[in-house]
């Protein structure tokens, strides 16, 4: 779900899902650039590790996700993922280089920060794990992390939120 406080967050969407109870991932699905075609390279912006870490505060995992491709037509076969946790890790950009022929090998990191891949399996273990809530406590979480100001070292206040918009995996219970 791509969450609008005017939708998923209002009253009608409150009453209709009062019910439900469900886990919460955050997915940030990030665009990799190939270099060759035989190698990408991946980039994950600080924000999202901030992002990570307020999300963890309700327990939520967040996890920036690259899909192993060369071209886009290569995303409707089956192809590789990487999987990355985000939270926990320092607050500073992470640029890396994967092989596109050989996803048994590690990202190498390219700026000395080595982020290690999780398997989807392990996506599924952070989820299961995380706290089940009803609609009215989900979308409290999801606007409480959506909406922490920053502040950017000698910049100043930036505003509310982050520019990278994730995706919300609700997972029923």
């Amino acid at each position: 779900m791509y969450f609008w406080a005017t939708r998923e967050g209002n009253s009608v969407a409150q009453e209709r899902h009062s019910g439900r109870r469900f886990r919460v991932l955050v997915v940030f699905a990030r665009r990799p650039k190939v270099l060759d075609g035989h190698h990408m390279l991946g980039k994950i912006n600080r924000e999202l590790f901030e992002f990570a870490d307020r999300a963890g505060k309700h327990r939520i995992p967040s996890v920036a996700a690259f899909p192993a491709v060369s071209d886009l037509f290569e995303l409707g076969r089956d192809f590789h993922t990487y999987w990355f946790p985000l939270a926990g890790l320092p607050h500073q950009d992470a640029v890396f280089k994967v092989s596109l022929s050989r996803p048994d090998l590690r990202p190498e990191p390219l700026d000395g920060f080595r982020l290690e891949p999780w398997e989807l399996e392990d996506v599924g273990d952070a989820v299961e794990v995380a706290p089940v809530l009803t609609w009215r406590d989900g979308m409290c979480a999801i606007r409480d992390v959506r909406h922490a100001h920053r502040i950017v070292p000698d910049m100043g206040f930036i505003g509310g939120g982050s520019s990278y918009m994730p995706v919300y995996v609700l997972v029923p219970e």
